[in-house]
């Protein structure tokens, strides 16, 4: 992916209880009846238009879609937030390198609220830094430590129908939920391999339910919990087969609640049912976006 770095996909699916052509979980032959792809947007690009190492996307309220660049280490241009309109129109970045307010050293993930308001993750500073609809700074929050409500190495954000915010905790092995802003509500989780343990979490996903879904990076596998914190189910085994984990990185799900899985070791996306239900695998395609051409 050197021009192209964020592929779109269009859902196309009939569910199994709509219509005769429905897909069973195991047929990977359906696979252009599930997801077919529709364009490339991004150009590999330390300043302006573009992506420099990509590490986490989010779509706001008009469906726009707001990439962040994570960058090279000591790479302080390419620090940013990319933002296009759903046919790649680009329409501005914002967000930039520094240790002031307002500034990012190693960002890590990315969300936005029914406000329009983008939440910033920071595992460099532990912070979480706020910017409002328009793309200004607002105001940051976060302290580094273990206790209850602080953070070491945010690394995926989600929020949910209330607009609060789930912040994985990498490096103390949890998910912590917080108000927008910066109330500590609850932790879910804790290190181990055990169901509802973590080891070295990294993405989240909220679904329409409020059920929380979270890729338990080391363990190979997602763990689901209620909105009250209560381990609900697991979903993978380690391996390189259907269903099969290899350092899961992220998570989405959408309104029917399918899961959309980064199976980062494994260089593949995979889709599973409400039920965990392995239904297909995905290595991607891409054609030169507009941006590239």
């Amino acid at each position: 992916m050197n021009n192209g770095v964020c592929s779109g996909f269009e859902r196309v699916f009939q569910h199994p209880a709509r219509g005769p052509k429905a897909m069973t979980t195991r047929d990977t032959g359906q696979r252009a009846a599930f997801l077919n792809y529709s364009h490339t947007v991004g150009l590999s690009t330390m300043e302006g238009r573009g992506y420099y190492y990509p590490c986490d996307s989010a779509v706001d309220p008009d469906g726009n879609l707001c990439v962040l660049s994570r960058g090279l280490d000591g790479d302080t241009r390419s620090i940013r937030v990319t933002v296009s309109d759903p046919d790649g129109e680009y329409l501005g970045s914002f967000a930039r390198f520094g240790e002031d307010e307002g500034g990012l050293i190693w960002p890590s993930a990315i969300a936005i609220d029914s406000q329009g308001r983008f939440f910033i993750a920071d595992d460099h500073t532990h912070l979480i830094s706020i910017f409002d609809s328009s793309r200004e700074f607002l105001t940051r929050w976060g302290r580094h430590g273990s206790e209850p409500g602080e953070l070491d190495g945010p690394s995926g954000l989600a929020v949910d129908g209330d607009d609060n915010l789930y912040v994985v905790d990498h490096l103390n092995h949890r998910v912590q939920k917080f108000t927008a802003e910066g109330r500590f509500l609850l932790a879910l989780g804790s290190e181990g391999s055990g169901d509802g343990q973590f080891n070295l979490p990294w993405g989240v996903a909220v679904a329409p339910s409020g059920d929380v879904y979270v890729a338990d990076w080391r363990n190979d596998r997602v763990q689901r919990f209620s909105s009250g914190g209560e381990f609900v189910a697991k979903y993978g085994t380690p391996g390189h087969g259907d269903g099969q984990f290899h350092r899961p990185s992220s998570v989405a799900v959408d309104s029917e609640e399918y899961l959309y899985i980064a199976d980062w070791g494994n260089e593949r996306v995979q889709v599973l049912d409400p039920d965990g239900g392995f239904v297909v695998s995905l290595r991607g395609e891409s054609d030169l976006s507009k941006w590239a051409e």
